[in-house]
């Protein structure tokens, strides 16, 4: 009787530990560690870094940006793939952008695996960039409202509220 009650105790003890094993739950993960658009000479893009803060690869991913004009209005939605992320690799990334814009927001983020399952990800600026959401709705009313008072001729007292 004690040596059943011995081998039950080792499978359940096994069973656990297989739950458990890092080999099960190994994957990748997606971290955003930072991002912010730029414009100079004609050509805008937003550019930041990424990295696979899992112990698997990353086998690709997507960002969404929304560019918004001096009004911040939305304009072309813009979905960039990027490729294989190996684990504990950190790669740039440049968004080209067609036209001029204000801000921007990032609308969506994503990755998978390599059976094409999704991955946790982890947009590290999130709390900075939800912080700064009253200011700046605030500041694209300001603008909105200044363009109706002023008229369509007020991009740069617009570009000035923005700054």
């Amino acid at each position: 009787m004690k040596r059943g009650s011995y081998s039950y105790r080792m499978l359940l003890i096994l069973m656990i530990s297989g739950f458990f094993s890092p080999v099960l739950w190994a994957q990748g993960e997606a971290h955003l560690l930072f991002h912010m658009g730029l414009g100079a000479k004609g050509q805008f893009f937003v550019g930041g870094t990424m990295q696979n803060q899992g112990d698997e690869p990353v086998a690709g991913g997507y960002l969404a940006i929304l560019p918004l004009n001096t009004t911040c209005d939305p304009q072309s939605l813009i979905v960039y793939s990027f490729d294989s992320l190996a684990p504990g690799e950190k790669k740039e990334f440049r968004i080209p952008v067609d036209a001029p814009f204000s801000s921007y927001h990032l609308t969506g983020f994503g990755a998978y695996d390599d059976m094409g399952f999704s991955l946790p990800t982890v947009d590290e600026t999130a709390k900075v960039i939800k912080d700064r959401e009253s200011n700046e709705r605030k500041a694209c009313q300001s603008a909105r409202e200044a363009k109706v008072i002023n008229g369509p001729n007020t991009e740069e007292k617009i570009h000035k509220i923005r700054s």
